[in-house]
């Protein structure tokens, strides 16, 4: 059955609103999205048995053994070979690039989990506090649950839904990649400002009327370098991952960020 196409605005700095534009959502299967979704969290898992030094290396190379090993007898259909390499590396041998690959997983599967209700928010928070990951982690089976033991109980999000935050995504990606070039300074504040204005009717993203804020009111213009960078990278994890859950794109990593690219 053909999902009808929805109404999603495209972002970009020259004009954000186009009443035209249509994206077609057609989202992947249960198998699909809970097999990404528990492929993510053992990576998630991975990262977490690397920095748990309350615990000692027998017991934690035990654990990572335990993972890798039904990793492979479980997941291999949702795993590049690079994420496999990451299972399979004793503990204290990650490098930096892999502990990260780890760290992002934790927020592909927490946005999945969304698309799913495994997270039950209305919306994926901006900044992440590291609740929607928790809740992943917790249903998510591990050793030695087949992965099939979950399927049948998961629900998508309607079409709409799924359209809704993935353009408050594209919004917030959009608008972390302004101000970047001294010379488009006022260009890209009129984008934002009319932005913001033709979201005025749209519960989409929050602002003050002059730029997004965070869930505690702090608007993106007065977070520091670093902190906005964090914000940006979530942003595009979560906007890949929530294109690849509409059908864009084979895996989750491998998905458009702006779909109009």
């Amino acid at each position: 059955m053909s999902i009808p196409e929805r109404p999603v605005r495209q972002s970009t700095a020259e004009h954000y609103v186009n009443d035209e534009d249509f994206v077609d959502i057609r989202p992947w299967p249960p198998a699909e999205l809970v097999g990404q979704l528990v492929a993510h969290v053992a990576l998630g898992r991975r990262g977490l048995i690397e920095d748990d030094e309350d615990a000692d290396v027998f017991e934690r190379e035990t654990d990572r053994f335990e993972l890798d090993a039904w990793a492979k007898l479980e997941l291999t259909a949702w795993m590049a070979a690079d994420d496999t390499q990451i299972l399979a590396t004793p503990i204290g041998n990650l490098i930096d690039t892999q502990a990260e690959r780890c760290d992002d997983a934790a927020i592909v599967a927490s946005t999945i989990g969304w698309a799913i209700y495994v997270v039950p928010f209305p919306t994926l928070p901006l900044a992440t506090d590291g609740g929607a990951e928790q809740l992943v982690l917790d249903w998510a089976p591990g050793p030695w649950t087949p992965v099939r033991n979950v399927v049948k109980a998961v629900r998508v999000r309607t079409d709409e839904a799924l359209a809704v935050e993935r353009e408050r995504w594209e919004l917030v990606a959009w608008r972390c990649e302004l101000f970047e070039d001294e010379e488009s300074i006022e260009v890209d504040q009129d984008a934002l400002r009319e932005a913001i204005d033709e979201l005025s009717d749209h519960d989409l993203v929050a602002s003050d009327g002059r730029d997004f804020i965070l869930e505690d009111g702090t608007p993106l213009n007065e977070l520091g370098a670093d902190d906005l960078d964090q914000i940006a990278h979530e942003a595009e994890l979560r906007l890949k991952t929530l294109n690849w859950v509409c059908g864009f794109g084979e895996a989750p990593q491998s998905a458009p960020l702006f779909l109009d690219d």
